[in-house]
């Protein structure tokens, strides 16, 4: 099967790592200097912040894999919990990307005016928070919005496109920033080594450095944005979910580097006085003359380039998450809708476009609330994913993981109780980390927003099962893609049925697992998919179990699945059809995610010349032999004690995956596959 074309790994590298670093380092650094005591406990607390940050960053390395659909962190908490907690992830997820958009916003302009000063001409318009408003502050503001959201509506590979060229500036100018900080470094400058100035009510070394854990979620956040963007990659999704983790370590070595680098370059206590964007005024400062207004020119660019591949990046997540909540109607479903050529979420888009054109008007009097409450909706959202990896493990054992992080659950647990402690150090007042009065009170009421949207949604969900709205969240995962149609699907139309039903609450059979029901001995019927609650179990062993309220789809030759209806107690909630409709191998959409292939049996294979019930192949595969044809005769649902034998026909049906396992032991290496 031929891999799709679409966004690589190295794209999502450059909109993770771009979306990160962003301006950050440009126009912060110094604060970060003042808010921990110095240069060197601010390079030890983003230390601590990346061991903290790895292993959550190893849970969406997993994830999104499993799971590469949009939505992240809120679509993991659907798939393992429903909808109360998927809209708590989503809801403090989206809060956090879209307050990163004004944001962003507000700082390009402010840069943007010291490189054109015109734009500060005259008389501000009005003061919001302490800041001038000016009339070119909004002007840029809304160019820059409304090409930014004309790329975005084009895709994730536009998008991406201009995040590589954007991205190689902002490294190239954070390494250049390293590398003549050094050439004025002296290790006098970072005297005293702590000292508390008045910011905050850490008393040591070690207090200091956890101060930057309420930001550090803020300045690492962009690494959420390739789990978002993920629909539309190419190729190995295993790769993908590898930037993740990529991306997350090298921001924080990047951090502590310009951290220790400019932190030796002056005198810090001197540093932290300058105004933004401190990098910059840094090098005019210590260099003067030409070289110095290169270097501020330079690096003046790159934060202007950080700034947008921020900006960017979080524009397209915050359509996606938006998008994926809408899909499964934790907000309106106006928002689920796509460009119809693009395949955007155009709706979504205008949203976060809304939110990118307010930054000018709110101004930078608002950045610092902006910034520490985004800190805990990205926390939030963390905590619910790590527990989410944790509930699909023990739910889904089954379900496909290219990649499975190392230390298993354990790994998953620390992240889940590190973002659980981190976020009640973020709300509890006189913490070193707690974010402040106002910044909690804007989370609060941003989460109640939510819950009232939330509540009147709920006719909308009711409108559609769990499982169905699953169903949408999910429908990239279930695309066929290179389906192999048999040469015998005329049987499929013809001869097999299906039947789909719900398990009535009077059933005697609730409980009972497959293999006690007996339903293929005695029936001649067999299980291909059992839908619980959010989970979507596919060719079902007979060990799994059959409830009430379970949906329940059966397959058969006709008179065995009519049989099965008229003898079994069914209730009256069910439906039949052709088994290549079913499939997606006639005119309708596939409803489940299976494949079928036709294979020669050779005389090497392991279940040649063995019954069907001997030969493993349901046991070692998960797939499920449906016909057999031998010496001319076809044989329709072949019984247990059916023999395989050299040169027949298997009609095999199963996943993707389990049927390339299949075919792995069937063929020999070099050999042909025997499909039709």
């Amino acid at each position: 099967m031929s891999e799709k074309k679409g966004v690589s790994a190295i794209d999502f590298f450059c909109i993770g790592f771009g979306a990160i670093v962003g301006v950050g380092w440009a126009v912060s650094i110094n604060s970060w200097m003042a808010g921990s005591g110095g240069p060197l406990p601010a390079a030890v607390g983003y230390m601590l912040a990346l061991i903290i940050m790895i292993p959550i960053a190893l849970c969406y390395c997993e994830l999104c894999a499993m799971l590469p659909v949009s939505g992240g962190g809120m679509a993991y908490a659907f798939r393992a919990f429903g909808d109360n907690i998927a809209f708590i992830s989503g809801w403090a997820a989206f809060g956090a990307f879209v307050t990163i958009i004004p944001w962003e916003a507000i700082y390009v302009v402010d840069i943007l005016s010291i490189l054109i000063p015109v734009l500060k001409a005259g008389a501000p318009l009005y003061t919001l928070a302490g800041a001038d408003i000016y009339l070119g502050h909004i002007v840029v503001g809304l160019v820059i919005s409304v090409i930014l959201y004309l790329i975005n509506r084009k895709g994730v590979t536009s998008s991406a496109s201009i995040q590589k060229i954007l991205c190689f500036i902002l490294v190239g100018a954070g390494i250049l920033a390293m590398i003549f900080a050094m050439f004025k470094f002296d290790t006098a400058n970072f005297q005293p080594i702590y000292e508390n100035i008045g910011k905050g009510t850490h008393k040591s070394f070690i207090g200091g450095a956890m101060v930057i854990l309420a930001s550090a979620p803020f300045f690492l956040a962009g690494f959420e944005t390739i789990p978002q963007g993920i629909e539309s990659a190419g190729g190995d999704v295993k790769s993908v979910g590898k930037t993740v983790v990529l991306t997350v370590v090298l921001s924080c070595f990047f951090y502590a580097l310009l951290l220790f680098t400019l932190g030796g370059a002056m005198p810090w206590k001197e540093f932290i006085g300058f105004d933004s964007p401190a990098a910059a005024l840094l090098f005019r400062d210590v260099y003067g003359g030409p070289i110095g207004m290169g270097l501020y020119l330079f690096i003046l660019i790159g934060a202007i380039s950080g700034l947008i591949t921020t900006w960017n990046g979080f524009m397209m997540a915050s359509s996606q998450i938006l998008m994926a909540m809408a899909r499964v109607s934790i907000v309106p479903d106006v928002l689920a809708e796509q460009h119809p050529v693009y395949k955007t979420p155009i709706n979504a888009l205008k949203v976060c476009l809304v939110a990118s054109i307010a930054g000018p008007f709110l101004g930078s009097g608002l950045i610092g609330s902006l910034t520490t409450f985004s800190a805990a909706g990205y926390v939030t959202s963390w905590m619910i994913t790590a527990y989410s990896l944790i509930k699909l493990r023990h739910t889904e054992p089954t379900l496909n993981r290219p990649y499975e992080i190392p230390g298993g659950e354990k790994t998953a647990w620390f992240a889940g109780i590190s973002m659980t402690a981190l976020l009640a150090l973020l709300i509890i007042p006189g913490q070193p980390v707690f974010m402040g009065g106002f910044a909690t009170a804007m989370f609060a009421g941003w989460m109640f927003i939510g819950l009232v949207l939330f509540i009147i949604d709920y006719r909308q969900r009711r409108h559609y099962s769990q499982l169905k709205r699953a169903s949408f969240l999910f429908a990239s995962m279930m695309a066929q893609g290179d389906t192999v149609l048999p040469e015998y699907t005329e049987f499929f139309e013809d001869d097999y049925r299906y039947l789909s039903f719900v398990v009535p609450k009077e059933a005697d059979y609730s409980g009972k697992t497959l293999i006690e029901l007996g339903w293929g001995k005695s029936q001649n019927v067999f299980i291909i998919k059992i839908e619980h609650g959010t989970q979507m179990i596919f060719l079902p062993n007979g060990k799994t179990q059959v409830f009430k309220g379970d949906r329940v789809f059966a397959v058969g030759i006709e008179k065995s699945i009519i049989r099965f209806r008229d003898g079994q107690y069914i209730g009256d909630k069910y439906t039949m059809g052709n088994l290549k409709d079913f499939m997606g191998l006639g005119s309708t959409e596939a409803q489940v995610p299976l494949i079928c292939k036709v294979v020669k049996v050779t005389k090497d294979a392991p279940y040649c010349n063995k019954p069907l019930k001997y030969s493993g192949i349901t046991d070692y595969t998960q797939c499920m032999v449906i016909g057999l044809q031998s010496l001319g005769k076809t044989f329709m649902m072949p019984d247990a004690d059916t023999l395989i034998e050299e040169d027949d026909d298997l009609w095999v049906v199963g996943l993707e995956e389990n049927i390339e396992k299949f075919l792995s032991l069937t063929e020999p290496a070099g050999s042909p596959e025997a499909t039709a």
